[in-house]
């Protein structure tokens, strides 16, 4: 007689059949699509998104929970999302993903806003009033100040920043990530804006530079004895090691809540740049091991540009994972998108990531009942082209390298 498995034995073989074929870590992860904050407003939605992506040939859905120092999820840390009028939506946007990506084999990694503590050009309001729970009320000497105590100014469209050289902001960031990490099954944390913003111009013409408040210059002054202006050199590598320690945090709190959750980080396109402009220092982060892989944001019309740019990720990377970011957006030729992904497997990368769902699918605004696409014919009639020419090369190969 055949000999049979006891039935907890067979249970634990189908759950683990059933998740083996998820990416689990990032050497696996061969397509991925970024999914925004805008793009989901119900639960149809995100089961929606999960289902379009996992029948594109996505196997990664990089699936943004943290935007402005509010967040899509259930946490204890951070109130619910503007989006969602810093109320409970009725359900949890994060926790639907994850349920949604395991029954289609989908792996989502929450996307995280790292430094950003609010957006817009007016502070955050609920009914008429001040929204004091959020950071700008609640924590106004973390965000980034000059030497006048003035924080950055507020923009349209656009973020103000925490202030990464003070450990607290550090401890709070990592805090964020340890709690998606411990509270939900995601296969990772994908960190966003990990970084200085780009600098800004005062009204006579003069970069402002962040952060000058008077804790921050007394910890740089304990620790190099010296001040900002003495040493320009001394402190761009100060503040790009103060960045890099919150990574190391980060890396460290995820770790210790789950050993399975990746970190990796969409970082901006060349190392030079990254350096220069924002303090960014990703070539370390993914060489030390501190990232499981880094997504260059590579958004660009240009294809020589484009090449000669990813070649200089790969070479900065060290043979570590490299997931080429290609902005799908700007091409009004899905051929582009076709070439570029093409030229980042030939040159090495592990994988490719979309930017973004909306390229292909309507997002929240146009799953309404009919509701018209805001972004109008031509851009819904392109959304159809590139879902016939691009997708099916995703869904022949599964490795999102069309050949």
């Amino acid at each position: 007689m055949k000999r049979i498995a006891p039935l907890p034995l067979f249970l634990a073989f189908l759950v683990l059949s059933a998740c083996s074929f998820l990416p689990r870590r990032a050497e696996e992860i061969r397509g991925a699509v970024w999914v925004t904050r805008w793009d989901y407003g119900t639960e149809s939605d995100v089961r929606t998104i999960i289902r379009n992506a996992a029948r594109a040939g996505f196997d990664t859905v990089l699936f943004q929970v943290r935007g402005n120092g509010t967040v899509f999820y259930r946490s204890k840390i951070e109130p619910w999302a503007e989006e969602f009028g810093f109320k409970d939506p009725g359900f949890d946007p994060l926790a639907t993903a994850c349920d949604e990506g395991r029954k289609q084999g989908v792996a989502v990694q929450a996307w995280v806003n790292a430094v950003p503590g609010w957006r817009g050009d007016r502070p955050p309001m609920k009914d008429g009033r001040p929204f004091t729970r959020q950071l700008w009320y609640r924590r106004p000497s973390w965000f980034c100040m000059d030497e006048k105590g003035r924080r950055q100014s507020l923009k349209k469209d656009y973020y103000v920043a925490l202030n990464p050289c003070l450990p607290e902001v550090r401890n709070y960031i990592a805090s964020i990530c340890e709690e998606i990490a411990l509270r939900y099954p995601v296969n990772g944390i994908h960190l966003d804006y990990i970084r200085f913003l780009e600098p800004e111009k005062d009204a006579e013409g003069r970069t402002r530079d962040y952060p000058r408040d008077p804790v921050t210059l007394s910890i740089y002054k304990r620790e190099t004895g010296k001040t900002p202006d003495e040493d320009p050199e001394a402190w761009a590598a100060w503040k790009t090691a103060q960045v890099t320690e919150l990574v190391r945090e980060i890396r460290r709190r995820v770790r210790r809540a789950s050993r399975r959750c990746l970190l990796t980080a969409a970082v901006v396109r060349t190392p030079e740049r990254a350096l220069s402009k924002v303090n960014q220092d990703w070539p370390t982060w993914i060489r030390e091991g501190y990232l499981d892989a880094v997504f260059p944001m590579q958004y660009d019309r240009d294809d020589a540009r484009f090449k000669e740019r990813v070649a200089s990720c790969l070479e900065a990377a060290a043979g570590r994972p490299v997931i080429m970011g290609i902005g799908t957006y700007l091409h009004t030729d899905p051929e582009q998108t076709l070439r570029q992904i093409r030229i980042a497997h030939e040159l090495g990368c592990q994988g490719v990531a979309l930017f973004a769902y909306t390229s292909f699918y309507p997002g929240a605004q146009t799953n309404r009942r009919g509701r018209p696409d805001p972004a109008g014919p031509r851009d819904a009639s392109l959304r159809i082209k590139r879902r016939v020419r691009i997708l099916p090369a995703l869904q022949s190969k599964g490795t999102g390298s069309p050949r």
